[in-house]
């Protein structure tokens, strides 16, 4: 079981870290480029990203933290490391639950505004990003608040 569960466990760490960082990187890079970029270019960049990224790597990474916490804390269950693991698997659904009532629905919407120019687009933009970057924000701090959770079970635990 303790291989088992040191696979697990490491499977956790790097899905959770893995979703942590393309989150982190929409928030201070993707969104800020293309707000720099200005709307025309924004909107129909991220709503090809939006279909890019629904892809079968991404959905292991982002669901990876939650499944692979759920079993690492079932097989962690009888050590020190167990709250710490249930902590990091809670923070991490708290982001994907974000993330399926709020960022999707906005991802969504702005997909369905199919190709928009001028005011339209600069209206489109403004609404997604005012939903979208603040969630996003949260849910960047909920993933790597995960990270650091595990981590340090690992080191105390």
């Amino acid at each position: 079981m303790d291989l088992l569960r040191d696979v697990l466990v490491t499977l956790t760490v790097v899905t959770t870290g893995l979703s942590a960082g393309v989150l982190a990187g929409f928030g201070y890079a993707v969104i800020p480029g293309l707000t720099r970029a200005g709307a025309e270019i924004a909107v129909p960049a991220m709503q090809r990203m939006n279909r890019s990224i629904l892809n079968p790597l991404f959905a292991v990474i982002f669901g990876g933290g939650v499944v692979f916490g759920v079993l690492s804390a079932w097989t962690s269950w009888d050590t020190g490391l167990r709250w710490w693991v249930v902590a990091a698997t809670l923070l991490t659904l708290l982001g994907v639950v974000i993330t399926m009532a709020v960022n999707v629905p906005a991802n969504n919407r702005l997909d369905a505004a199919g190709d928009v120019r001028g005011e339209e687009a600069v209206r489109m933009w403004s609404e997604f990003t005012a939903v979208w970057v603040p969630w996003n924000i949260a849910r960047s701090l909920l993933t790597t608040a995960a990270v650091a959770v595990l981590v340090a079970g690992l080191l105390v635990g």
